[in-house]
């Protein structure tokens, strides 16, 4: 086992004999060593024929099951596919901390104040006030524009959270309650959310859907922001125009919009005077934040969302490759800090991957993940215009 029950820098491991004798349930043992001070044994298939992979999945799943019960994981990789062996190495289970959920509320209050910030610069700018209050507005209408502009926001964000905490508690997966990370005002007041996950999934199509559960539960919630942005928004002529960047000098200006704001636009493109344009209400500002988060995440490199995916379709070696790729594309695109960020986590480090590295992703979760790189595409804000690159 690993750790005993009692705090101790001690680990202990299973015998030889005990994990020969789960192994043997299912394996025909070649050889067994202590490598790295952990037991590794080489195994393959009784008669070298290798199962299907439901009956692959369901035999490595049973030998986690079992070897949990003696505080150890068993990490499966291939030694050589042609011959049908695997080297299983076990590794301790190691009890993390107990988590501080102080941390969590006080970062959720945090973040809703920054929020709040966010919602009231959004509410009290003279354009948003002339162009949707021009009778006059209240106390009330300010109020009632920064609450929704948080509950926007927050929707995004939680909802994308709780999509991977909930498929965790699906799979088995040990998990935190969400970090939400306070942000500028001016960009929403969130840098988005993370969980911190505590044991390790068992599978390839596990990785998957823990890192594509929630991107796709925020995009779902984004494009309902982003419709009912579209609906309280207000079309502005191009007199009126001019009369703002008059009355308002240095305070107008274009954001960059995703594609998907150009999709879902044609929708109400006949509302929109010739030669003017749709004045934005912080409803839609809420979505292009959800769109800037859900792109950030599905970025296929390294531990990001997308990185998980990416590992469990390609392996180690192409998804370090393919991330480099994506780390240059992202500096292309006007994301330097954030590609910075990913470089420095993750220097000298792989991704770890699942337990069992063998067994193959389904064709439909493979679907998934490229339709999630089509969503990484529209939802991605184009700040490369605003700097009059290509």
């Amino acid at each position: 086992m690993a750790f005993d029950d009692e705090p101790t820098s001690v680990i202990t491991y299973p015998t030889f004999a005990e994990l020969s004798d789960i192994l043997s349930l299912h394996f025909e043992i070649i050889t067994n060593v202590l490598e790295f001070g952990m037991p590794t044994f080489i195994v393959r298939w009784p008669a070298g024929i290798v199962e299907t992979n439901e009956r692959q999945d369901e035999v490595f799943k049973e030998l986690t099951k079992r070897t949990k019960s003696l505080k150890v994981w068993p990490l499966v990789r291939w030694k050589s596919k042609a011959s049908g062996e695997y080297f299983i190495r076990f590794v301790p289970i190691q009890k993390p901390g107990p988590s501080n959920k102080k941390i969590n509320y006080v970062l959720f209050v945090a973040t809703l104040a920054t929020m709040a910030i966010g919602g009231l610069l959004q509410a009290t700018s003279p354009i948003f006030l002339t162009l949707f209050y021009p009778g006059g507005f209240t106390f009330l209408d300010i109020a009632f524009v920064t609450i929704t502009f948080i509950l926007a926001i927050m929707g995004i964000i939680f909802t994308h959270e709780m999509g991977h905490y909930m498929m965790c508690k699906r799979k088995g997966i040990e998990s935190s309650l969400p970090y939400f990370i306070p942000g500028l005002p001016q960009l929403g007041g969130t840098f988005g959310a993370f969980i911190s996950q505590k044991s390790p999934p068992n599978n390839r199509e596990e990785l998957i859907d823990m890192g594509l559960a929630g991107p796709l539960a925020g995009f779902a919630v984004t494009l309902v922001v982003l419709f009912v942005g579209y609906l309280l928004s207000v079309p502005v002529t191009a007199q009126e125009l001019i009369a703002i960047d008059e009355a308002f000098p240095g305070m107008s200006g274009e954001l960059a919009t995703p594609f998907l704001f150009t999709l879902l636009g044609n929708i109400f493109v006949d509302f929109i005077p010739v030669g003017g344009t749709l004045y934005m209400h912080p409803i839609a500002f809420a979505a292009w934040v959800g769109c800037l988060v859900t792109s950030l995440n599905l970025f296929p490199v390294a531990q990001l969302d997308g990185g998980h995916a990416l590992r469990a379709i390609v392996g180690p070696k192409w998804h370090k490759q393919i991330g480099w790729v994506a780390i240059l594309l992202m500096l292309l695109a006007q994301f330097y800090l954030m590609a910075i960020l990913i470089i420095a986590l993750s220097s000298g480090t792989g991704h770890p991957g699942p337990l069992n590295d063998t067994v193959k992703v389904s064709n439909g979760r493979i679907i998934t993940f490229v339709l999630c790189m089509i969503i990484l595409v529209v939802c991605i804000p184009p700040l490369w215009q605003m700097f009059g690159f290509f």
